[in-house]
């Protein structure tokens, strides 16, 4: 690759060079993503579920399970055989061989699931473009069924966008094809994104159709499918975007796991200590979500010593972290200092010597932790701290001590998108529930209602990916209103809100 070339490709797809050429060294990026999309595109299963493929089992499975997946993925078999299989066809058909009678060159499952979930692929007195006009209509019509298959931080319209064949569908009841002429246009079109296909082969993946302009990618580098992270950085780049929400699509990797599976192996009781003003609590949880269940199964328990001024995204810490915890808020005495260092330091020494727990893990960024250390060591300890908000200092410090430490924004934020969305919703509820007992709402502007719920949350990000996250909540659960109905409770007539957004 020339100089000049590779330069073009950094600055096009805000990668670095070292991505480039290694892109196989970065075992911990994730593949959930892509593995939906190469389902969904209508790869064979011979790739999916090959020894060297690095797509998700787990999420395939989940894809086996449902079936508005399964329509797509058939449509897309459909419409593959037919992109690549005219000619043959073509000269079958001239034998009055039916299409579900090529096995060989035409998928006959996919038609005969689609036949029995009432989508009739090949109709009458059509040529392989006619039908391909019908396979793209159903496609159309059917691709937001599976949009909640695709995270909610993911721009829908872009994945969206690879799914169409544009200005190539049969219409409502096949009414865009209805005569010679537009069947000659629609001829034109099906066979100038046919051409496209064949003079650029190598752009698309395992040969699967996907709408996007080769030329314009020619300069990405080897598998769009290779994992997430790779995939929405070219998807993004196609529309002249930048995908920068990296946290989302790359886990933490063996060896930092394994780091923390050497600490429990080694320890007999086990504590975490939690200091919630200096964490984030998503990125708490993304640890969890990141680690073998049975492993941390040896965690006696979790203490969170938590202040009146942190996220009350603590206070449902316990729905997802099936761990004991301990939620103790601790109560200023001055209204501007807080206290949860101290009682986290008190804790701790009661932990060591009351409750004979002899393994400490701290989960905070702030410095104040180390005088922790420094008074209690003859204690075990694993650190879990935030690389943004660490310094260098301390992990010198750590390091010195040989106290291992992992960064908890090296776990992959998109498995506690869940734990966020359950947060904001209760958040919302309970205002309802306070308008249900009190007759007052005290955001009436839904933008300010927002902005409320998220600020509460503590929800942080670049400012692109919290907006788009505002945007996902509000278009599932505020865009529609709510619902006020009046009841008679003894006489008493009031007023009762509901929730229309699920």
């Amino acid at each position: 690759m020339e100089n000049e070339d590779l330069n073009e490709l950094i600055d096009t797809f805000d990668i670095t060079e070292e991505e480039i050429y290694e892109y196989d060294s970065f075992e911990n990026y994730k593949t959930d993503i892509v593995t939906t999309i190469a389902y969904l595109l209508g790869i064979k299963d011979c790739i999916l579920y090959s020894d060297t493929s690095r797509f998700n089992n787990e999420k395939l499975e989940e894809l086996l399970k449902n079936n508005n997946a399964n329509i797509i993925r058939q449509l897309s078999i459909l419409r593959n055989d037919l992109l690549r299989n005219a000619k043959e066809i073509k000269l079958r058909r001239l034998n009055l061989i039916a299409m579900d009678q090529m096995p060989d060159i035409v998928t006959s499952e996919a038609i005969k699931f689609l036949r029995n979930n009432e989508i009739e692929t090949m109709h009458p007195n059509l040529d392989v473009n006619g039908h391909l006009a019908y396979i793209n209509q159903y496609i159309m019509e059917k691709i937001e069924n599976v949009k909640d298959l695709i995270p909610s931080w993911v721009k829908w319209e872009y994945v969206k966008s690879i799914f169409t064949m544009p200005a190539c569908y049969a219409g409502y009841n096949g009414s865009m094809i209805s005569n010679k002429d537009q069947q000659r246009k629609l001829t034109t079109q099906i066979n100038k994104e046919r051409k496209i296909i064949f003079d650029n082969k190598t752009f698309y993946p395992w040969g699967v159709y996907l709408h996007w302009n080769p030329e314009k990618m020619m300069k990405y580098y080897g598998n769009i499918l290779f994992n997430d992270d790779k995939f929405l950085k070219v998807l993004y780049a196609s529309f002249g975007d930048s995908f920068r929400a990296t946290g989302y699509v790359v886990d933490a990797t063996d060896e930092t796991k394994e780091s923390i599976y050497d600490f429990l192996e080694n320890s007999i009781n086990i504590a975490i200590l939690v200091d919630c003003e200096n964490v984030d609590p998503y990125r708490f949880v993304s640890v969890f979500k990141g680690l073998d269940e049975e492993n941390i199964s040896k965690i006696k328990k979790i203490i969170l010593y938590d202040d009146v001024h942190t996220s009350n995204a603590w206070d449902y810490i316990n729905q997802i972290i099936n761990l004991p915890i301990e939620h103790k808020i601790v109560e200023r005495v001055l209204e501007n200092k807080s206290l949860v260092d101290i009682a986290m330091t008190a804790g701790a020494c009661k932990e060591y010597y009351q409750e004979n727990t002899e393994s400490l893990i701290l989960a905070s960024s702030d410095s104040d932790f180390w005088g922790l250390i420094q008074n209690l060591p003859m204690a075990r300890y694993y650190v879990l701290n935030e690389s943004d908000k660490t310094s260098d200092k301390i992990l010198l410090e750590l390091n010195n001590k040989n106290i291992n430490y992992c960064f908890m924004d090296s776990f992959a934020q998109s498995e506690v998108q869940g734990f966020k969305n359950a947060v904001l919703l209760n958040n919302l509820k309970r205002r309802i529930d306070e308008f249900n007992d009190s007759g007052l709402f005290e955001i009436m502007d839904p933008d300010e209602l927002l902005d409320t719920i998220f600020d509460e949350a503590y929800i942080y990000g670049s400012y692109t990916q919290k907006e788009k996250e505002k945007e996902a909540f509000y278009n599932r659960y505020l865009k529609k209103g709510f619902k006020i109905t009046i009841e008679d409770d003894e006489g008493n007539k009031k007023f009762k809100m509901e929730l229309i957004g699920k």
